[in-house]
This record gives structure tokens, C-alpha cells and sequence, in this order.
């Protein structure tokens, strides 16, 4: 890769530079590194638990497809993962066991026909340990349901036919009877239901920023990220097909946010929270939900519980760039105009431009790290595919890696990389550093570690703080210790 240009696209980019006056010919102040450095500082994987197979059919089982693990944030130290395919496991002692089985409580309606489709995340309100609520959000067929968020544009096939959407993403409000309890019972309520034109890139993450205290305008408000609806492959080049990024009435591309307890939404099911950067717009066809938009595929945020509390967006790139945000109220991240801080060919996914001289009236909010997946020329092994959003580090076992944001790439290898959070600043390019693993004595990659085809690595985190990381390619929760060969600068 080279430094200036990415190698698949420089030659056209050049020429087109020469045909639209307004694409700037400077050179690019951020350039993006040749090659990511290794650390000095490396970390320890150990094994915490092997999750059980998931049952597919009679006498049939596959690996669980681990996506997230989280705590409630009760005082109870128990840990809580997904399997995809429908359950959710609780880990207490370091022993894994079925807390809820969601596919069996919703029956036929549940899909997990794509490999982005399913039981895919959950998050505890604050109040988890007094009114024993919490949410999800899972894939399910059509069937007759009638979406709060339908698809109003024309959804086209690789053959160039007008197709029907694909499934409906539904968040769900569950209340148990008993917080303390390690199985649930209780039940559940339809929060809001959003129409997904293609089966790829679906609703991702729910969370409540860890840092509001009761009072705060923040408090109790249930944030939701939503991937741009994807194009199942078609067309293959082109970028945001439905230009869902840039457009207000649509939920796709964007983070929402919303008062699960209130009532003033459309459906009556929850609220729009006033301070919402569009909750006053006149606009009748603006979506008062949104807190931020043009992200592509941001299935992954966090907030730093120390330092300065900063909310972290990660948005998987379409051909070329990973990048990591700043959650900012109202920002526009420029999806699918832009990828990382360069101009999108929109009919070309494997074309970028420098940012044009004039890009300030835009008004967009650019990464404040980022790096390339670009294969290079030299390529023998691994490269990346897409970033794995992680946790800035605030446990106590391994001191050299406080304030640090950890993420991955995972594809391929699985590279886990760190950059320090107070680094991450709008208008500049923190340096990514690739943080080294042990297997035990043995530096190893995370895919040699899970011995797999891919590494699929996803993040968790503790109530101490301490980082957990989990595979879909073996099923097992693991968590990031201390690496006696560890020689932080």
C-alpha cells in the first residue's frame, strides 16, 4: 500500500482528479501508515469457558456464534453472552449455563438465516438490579408484522429486479421477575420494529452510556446503532445503494436514541428524548430518534469509563478504510459520501479521493484513527478485512495497558491493535499500535490461538474492567491478563 494513494485506485483517481475541479490534487495531510508497528506492550489470552454448541436440528450442532458479552452492572461479578442462534448464557464461576432461551419464547417468528442475522445483542438498563429490565434486538421473518421503520425505496436484485425486503429487526423490553435469579422468567414487549432491505448489515449494538448518573439528561437512554441496510452483494462496487448514510427519514446508517420509558414515539412504545439534535426539527419527515448518522456499519460502541468519558464508534469500511469516531451529538460521519477521511466513487468501491479544498461547508465529523484494508503487494498471510470495536482499558491487572482503546480486525488473523484514548481527538490521526498475545509462553496470532479458519474476535468487558474476548470460530470465552513479556516505553 502506498502512502498517498491506495495502489487499486491510483491511476483512475488521478484522472479523475483532472475531469472534477473540485476533488483537490494536495497532497493528503493524514496519510494512512504503509505498515501498523508492533507494540511493546503484549498481553496474555487465557480460557475462561467453553459456551455449549448450538442445537440446529435434531442430532445436528454447530459452534456457538458468540457476539457479545457484557455484565449488568448489578454487584453480582456474573457475565452474560449471546449465541446468535438464539440463547443468552450466563458465566458465574467460570461455569456457563442457559439464562434464557429467546428463540424457544418467540417461536417461529425468530430468523437466523444469514450469518448477520439472529439473536445479535442485549444490553441491561442501569436500574437492572432494581427492575430487572433489559433489551434485545433479533432478526425475524416478515410474516404479516407491520414495521414501525418500513423500507420506502426500490430494492434491487444482481439481476436488476425489484425485490421484496428481507426481515424485520425487532428490540424487545424484557422484565424479569427476579434480577438475582440465573435463569429468567418474566416477560417482554415490543419496543420498535425496523424493515431491512437486504439480509447484510442489520441493527447492531444496544447500550446505555455507563458514565450518566440519575438526573442526567443521559440517564436511562437507550442508544442503538443501525448498519446502512447493506445491498446483499449488489451491486458489488457500488457504495450505500439506497443512500440510506446521508438521509434523515430513514433509520438505517445512523445511532439512535430513545427513552425506552417514555411514550411520545410514533408506535407509543417509547420515547424521543427532547435534547435529540432533531427531536425539534420541522421537518415532518426527519426521524427525532436519530443522535447521529452517515456510518455504515457501526455494529460496535463504547464509552470510556474514565478520563473524559468519550463515546467510541467503530464503523466497518466497505472496501478500504476501518475507522474509529468520536460519538458526537448530531455529527455527520459522511456515509456514503465519504470512507475514512476520503471522497467515495460511489459506482466504484475500490476508487478514493483526497478531500476536496472546499470540504469544511460539508460539515462532516472525519475518524480520529483509522487504517486500511488494502491487500498488499507483497501479501503471504493475513490482511484486514473489517474492525472489531473494543473497550478503553480501565481494569487494574495490567496497569500498561490503562487508557488504551483495544480493538481487533476480525478477519483473517485476527490482529488486536491499541491506540491511548486521550489521543483520540477530532481533526487529527492518533497512531494504532498492533498489541502482541500469548498463548501461555508462546507469542501467537489470535486465529493460531483459536485455532480456526477465521478469527471472528468480538470484546467484552468486566464491572472491574478487565477486557474479555470471545470467537465465533470455537465458541470459547477468553480474558485478556497480564503478559510477563510485556516492556511498555
Amino acid at each position: 500500500m502506498k502512502k498517498l494513494y491506495f495502489s487499486i485506485g491510483i491511476c483512475i483517481a488521478l484522472l479523475f482528479n483532472l475531469v472534477f475541479s473540485n476533488i483537490s490534487s494536495a497532497q493528503i495531510t493524514d496519510p494512512i501508515p504503509e505498515k501498523i508497528e508492533k507494540s511493546q506492550i503484549s498481553v496474555g489470552i487465557q480460557e475462561v469457558v467453553q459456551i455449549p454448541k448450538s442445537v440446529i436440528a435434531p442430532r445436528q450442532e454447530k459452534i456457538a456464534r458468540l457476539n457479545l458479552l457484557a455484565n449488568t452492572g448489578d454487584g453480582s461479578g456474573r457475565l452474560f453472552v449471546n449465541d446468535m442462534r438464539g440463547k443468552l448464557y450466563v458465566i458465574k464461576n467460570n461455569q456457563a449455563s442457559v439464562y434464557m432461551d429467546l428463540q424457544r419464547l418467540l417461536s417461529l417468528s425468530f430468523s437466523d438465516k444469514s450469518t448477520q442475522q439472529g439473536f445479535s445483542y442485549f444490553a441491561f438498563h442501569p436500574e437492572f438490579r432494581q427492575n430487572g429490565i433489559f433489551y434485545t434486538v433479533h432478526s425475524e421473518d416478515k410474516n404479516k408484522s407491520i414495521p414501525d421503520f418500513p423500507v420506502r425505496k426500490k430494492i434491487i436484485d444482481r439481476t436488476g429486479k425489484i425485490i421484496e425486503s428481507s426481515h424485520h429487526d425487532v428490540v424487545l423490553e424484557w422484565k424479569t421477575t427476579n434480577p438475582a435469579a440465573n435463569t429468567f422468567s418474566g416477560t417482554f414487549r415490543e419496543i420498535l420494529r425496523i424493515e431491512q432491505p437486504y439480509p447484510d448489515h442489520n441493527v447492531g449494538q444496544l447500550g446505555f452510556n455507563p458514565n450518566s448518573k440519575p438526573r442526567d439528561v443521559d440517564y436511562g437512554m437507550l442508544y442503538i446503532a443501525t448498519a446502512d441496510g447493506g445491498s446483499d452483494g449488489f451491486p458489488v462496487s457500488n457504495t450505500d445503494p439506497l443512500d440510506n448514510g446521508q438521509d434523515l427519514s430513514t433509520p438505517l446508517g445512523k445511532i439512535l436514541r430513545i427513552d425506552p420509558f417514555g411514550r411520545n414515539s410514533a408506535n407509543g412504545k417509547y420515547g424521543i428524548p427532547k435534547d435529540n439534535p432533531f427531536a425539534q426539527d420541522n421537518n415532518r419527515q426527519t426521524l427525532g430518534e436519530i443522535w447521529a448518522y452517515g456510518l455504515r456499519n457501526p455494529h460496535r460502541f463504547s464509552w470510556d469509563t474514565g478520563g473524559e468519558g468519550k463515546m467510541l464508534i467503530v464503523d466497518i469500511g466497505q472496501a478500504l478504510i476501518e475507522e474509529i469516531n468520536l460519538g458526537s451529538k448530531g455529527a455527520n460521519y459522511g456515509w456514503g459520501n465519504r470512507e475514512g477521511r476520503w471522497v467515495i466513487n460511489e459506482k466504484n468501491q475500490n476508487v478514493l479521493f483526497p478531500l476536496p479544498q472546499d470540504d469544511a461547508k460539508y460539515g462532516y465529523t472525519y475518524p480520529v484513527a483509522q487504517y486500511d484494508h488494502d491487500k498488499p503487494a507483497d501479501w503471504k498471510g493475513s490482511y484486514a478485512v473489517a474492525i472489531a470495536g473494543g473497550y478503553v482499558y480501565r481494569g487494574k491487572a495490567i496497569p500498561e495497558l490503562v487508557g488504551q482503546y483495544i480493538f481487533a480486525d476480525f478477519g483473517n488473523d485476527g490482529r488486536f491493535f491499541h491506540v491511548p484514548v486521550n489521543e483520540l481527538v477530532n481533526g487529527k490521526q492518533a497512531k494504532i499500535k498492533e498489541l502482541r498475545l500469548f498463548d501461555g509462553q508462546k507469542e501467537a496470532s489470535f486465529l493460531e490461538i483459536v485455532g480456526g479458519k477465521r478469527s471472528d474476535v468480538r470484546f467484552g468487558v468486566d464491572e472491574q474492567g478487565e477486557i474479555y474476548v470471545t470467537s465465533k470460530s470455537d465458541g470459547k470465552v477468553r480474558k485478556i491478563v497480564r503478559s510477563p513479556y510485556s516492556n511498555p516505553k
